[in-house]
């Protein structure tokens, strides 16, 4: 008798020690929304993320906003990815896109797409979160873009709709700032990218994308023990893109967004993620984009 009551003291302490990992700071957070990180206790993620974007419009290059009349543009992205861990403070990550886009002007219209570009990188924690209660946490971040995916100047169709990447190798990095305190957390991200020059076939020259410089802020509080709702902003600046050497006049970007999200841990190792981004359609909160509105459903799987 004495042991079943040990045994079930103890399934009793191991079932509330699980209901409050799953609200534990470590990793309230961690899938919020997006990738995201490994839980304490995970040796690898996987997910799968769709979306689909409709453009209402577009900013110009002196960042007047226009909405679309008689043009319509629509994207749909999924996207496999993986995140392993390859030592306490280590992972390292890819992502396998496939993107879609449908648009018609007028009396043409066009459906295409393909690979997106293939991404493989690696977080590093330098602190976890509450490993020093006064500090937030801090990650770094390293990644490699692949020009797996049809850039503009190669396009085949006269709407662009087989374009699914920028056609240059891209090198990036960031780092990420945490604070948590149950049941809300704070993350402010930072990142910089920069293409490598690359070849222009089409005009027999070299072009460098514009670097860019990436800024995110979100913020989230859990509603109950398996769900956290939160809000994520996001700035892009990027510089004039370089063509034979010569900086193109007005081809610099700037992106704005917003959005909420909301994730449920609805089962030990499954999240279940809903996502919306949106530009602010306004003059001068945009430059040389479109303005889209991204709706995204994700599914992550975390194993211990």
């Amino acid at each position: 008798m004495r042991s079943l009551g040990a045994a079930v003291l103890v399934g009793g302490l191991l079932a509330l020690v699980s209901q409050r990992a799953a609200a534990a700071p470590c990793c309230m957070s961690a899938t919020a929304f997006g990738m995201g990180r490994l839980a304490i206790w995970e040796d690898f993620a996987l997910g799968l993320r769709t979306s689909l974007s409709p453009a209402l419009g577009a900013w110009d290059a002196e960042g007047h906003w226009s909405s679309y009349d008689d043009y319509a543009d629509l994207e749909w992205r999924s996207e496999l990815w993986a995140l392993v861990a390859l030592d306490r403070r280590l992972s390292a990550f890819v992502r396998l896109p496939v993107v879609a886009t449908h648009r018609s002007a007028g009396s043409l219209s066009g459906f295409g797409g393909g690979l997106g570009e293939v991404s493989l990188g690696a977080r590093y924690e330098v602190l976890a979160i509450g490993e020093i209660a006064e500090l937030p946490a801090i990650a770094l971040t390293l990644a490699v873009l692949a020009p797996t995916g049809r850039a503009t100047e190669d396009a085949e169709t006269p709407l662009g709709v087989d374009v699914t990447g920028r056609g240059a190798w891209v090198l990036s990095a960031g780092l990420s700032l945490e604070v948590t305190r149950v049941p809300w957390f704070v993350r402010l991200d930072l990142g910089l990218s920069v293409p490598l020059p690359a070849r222009r076939d089409d005009l027999g020259v070299s072009q460098r994308l514009g670097p860019s410089f990436d800024l995110g802020l979100a913020g989230g509080v859990e509603v109950s023990p398996r769900v956290v709702v939160s809000l994520a902003s996001h700035l892009m600046l990027s510089s004039d893109n370089i063509l034979d050497g010569a900086a193109v006049p007005h081809s610099d970007r700037l992106e704005l967004g917003l959005g909420p999200a909301l994730s449920w841990h609805f089962a030990w190792s499954w999240t279940l993620q809903l996502g919306v981004d949106s530009g602010l359609f306004l003059s001068d909160l945009g430059q040389n984009l479109p303005g889209r509105v991204t709706t995204t459903l994700g599914l992550r799987y975390g194993s211990p």
